[in-house]
């Protein structure tokens, strides 16, 4: 068994059409039946089901996909590595989570690149279920998150602190409150990000934790608009503080906090566990828990 015959189970097993591969990877749909014949052959396991005219992987395959996958990524990340140890610089790739990415990742990329000229940074934003999955298949070389993830190939750890606030428009019936209550929380309509998002995660789970219902007004998939929705007293929402400084200084919006309790979530760093930990990713993660992101101390 070779690399390239474990590229062909893995595309096969991924979308389940060997035609498609065919035309993907310029070779004949006889020659991807055959490869698979020979694989199977080879671990003496059957790895699809032919069923009519479709391929459906057998419980035997989706174990082998799910070693492909780690094999094909270990085998790319070490092409990399020795591709990139030819010369000084080093290149980063870094996902993450919309609030993170947004909020966060600017201000560290850039004292970052201050401090380590040789270390070229890129960046992945997304929600965090599809940073999750840019994780598994070698996309990111780490990331950045909030909440927790499905894969246990995927390892977290605790990094920086955040607060969840409310805020509502200063025309508001809110208006001139000090702080809220778990009844002012019913009966609003609340502007929420996307299903997938870490933020909603922390909110629905405060909620249900207080057995607090609440209307889903509209989703957005991006904070700014949730805050433009915001000020027109479209509704309310829950959303990162960071993300409303700007708007607390210009008192554009109003901010509020729960009388008794104040909602708080981890936010971490995410890397595969069969991840090669260069120096520049050593480099990069030692950076950002030096980095009090509450305190802007950077």
């Amino acid at each position: 068994m070779n690399i390239r015959k474990l590229e062909i189970f893995y595309k096969t097993a991924k979308c389940l059409n060997m035609s498609q591969v065919a035309k993907e990877m310029y070779i004949s749909q006889p020659s991807i039946s055959q490869c698979i014949s020979e694989i199977e052959s080879e671990i003496d396991t059957k790895l699809f089901d032919r069923i009519g005219k479709k391929l459906y992987l057998t419980h035997e395959g989706k174990i082998f996909y799910e070693y492909t996958r780690r094999i094909l990524n270990i085998y790319e990340e070490g092409i990399n590595i020795v591709q990139s140890s030819k010369s000084n610089k080093g290149k980063l790739v870094i996902g993450a989570s919309t609030t993170i990415g947004t909020y966060i990742m600017p201000n560290i990329i850039h004292k970052f690149n201050d401090k380590e000229k040789d270390i070229e940074v890129s960046m992945i934003i997304d929600n965090k279920h599809n940073i999750e999955e840019l994780i598994l298949h070698n996309k990111v070389d780490i990331a950045f998150i909030e909440g927790t993830v499905n894969s246990k190939d995927i390892v977290l750890k605790d990094i920086w602190k955040d607060e969840l606030v409310f805020i509502s428009s200063i025309n508001h019936k809110w208006n001139g409150k000090k702080y809220l209550n778990t009844d002012d929380l019913k009966n609003n309509k609340f502007i929420i990000r996307e299903d997938g998002s870490g933020t909603r995660e922390r909110f629905e789970e405060f909620l249900e934790s207080k057995n607090i219902k609440f209307n889903s007004y509209i989703e957005l998939g991006h904070l700014e608009a949730i805050i433009n929705y915001v000020k027109l007293n479209m509704g309310v929402s829950c959303v990162p503080y960071m993300s409303v400084l700007q708007e607390e200084n210009l008192n554009s919006i109003n901010i509020y906090r729960l009388k008794d309790n104040k909602i708080t979530r981890s936010l971490y760093s995410a890397i595969h566990k069969d991840k090669y930990i260069s120096k520049h990713i050593e480099c990069f993660m030692k950076f950002c828990e030096e980095t009090d992101i509450l305190n802007n101390k950077l």
